[in-house]
């Protein structure tokens, strides 16, 4: 029937505004997202244990846990860490200290303190004659000495990049990468037909203004495409995809 139809639409479009109103909110969000500038560390002692804490930047779990084998120390009694993603992930890792009491408060850590993309790793050596700490001193020295070299650590909006993918003709290589060679390039392969595909990692919030560049200088040959902020189609513009022009990925 009619009224059917009509609740069916205005369901429908509740769920879109409601849809519109969290993806608005989530961009909000990543848009206030920090992350530290750089490599900071930062060193304690507590009852003739040393505490040696580091952190870093990174931007995926690989690059996390590549950072903390590297900055691992064979001689400290304990390397436990801990990191969390801008996309929500996190890991912490206890290293054999008992349960909950190493990996877990440097988690706490980061996330008190805000930061996202981050990774902290703090290595323990016991000294001639230290005490055992327990279970709730190991908690506050673990969890103390990464808020520590957090506090040191300098901070800096999050830069979301997102591959932006342009597809080309041969004689439009020069204007391709005159619009964005200034951003990291990926491999290149061979597009539909006789085009060329080339992938570029740049800032979310610029992928829409270099992809309309892109097919400017081009006279709108080549097409410029990126992937939306949560990898599911959406993206950060507000008033949804439509009016022609570049397109964020599916």
């Amino acid at each position: 029937s009619r009224g059917k139809v009509l609740a069916t639409r205005s369901m429908l479009a509740q769920q879109s505004l409601r849809r519109a109103a969290i993806s608005a909110l989530w961009c909000h969000a990543r848009a206030l997202a920090t992350t530290i500038a750089g490599p900071c560390s930062y060193e304690v002692v507590v009852k003739k244990s040393r505490f040696v804490a580091s952190a870093a930047p990174v931007s995926s779990a690989e690059e996390a846990l590549a950072w903390v084998r590297r900055e691992s120390d064979e001689s400290a009694r304990h390397n436990c860490f801990a990191y969390t993603l801008s996309d929500g992930y996190s890991r912490s890792n206890n290293d054999g200290e008992p349960g909950g009491t190493a990996g877990p408060p440097i988690a706490a850590a980061i996330a008190g303190a805000g930061v996202v993309d981050v990774a902290v790793l703090v290595r323990r050596y016991r000294l001639d004659g230290g005490a055992k700490l327990g279970t709730g001193g190991l908690v506050r020295a673990y969890g103390g000495a990464a808020q520590g070299v957090l506090e040191a650590a300098a901070r800096t909006p999050l830069v979301r990049l997102v591959p932006l993918t342009v597809e080309f003709e041969a004689t439009d290589t020069g204007a391709v990468y005159r619009e964005a060679g200034g951003f990291e390039a990926g491999p290149v392969s061979p597009g539909d037909g006789a085009r060329t595909r080339a992938t570029f990692r740049v800032p979310a919030e610029q992928a829409e203004e270099v992809a309309r560049s892109i097919e400017g200088a081009t006279h709108g040959r080549a097409t410029a495409r990126w992937a939306g902020f949560d990898g599911g189609g959406e993206d950060c513009r507000g008033g949804g995809g439509g009016g022609g022009g570049p397109t964020p990925m599916a």
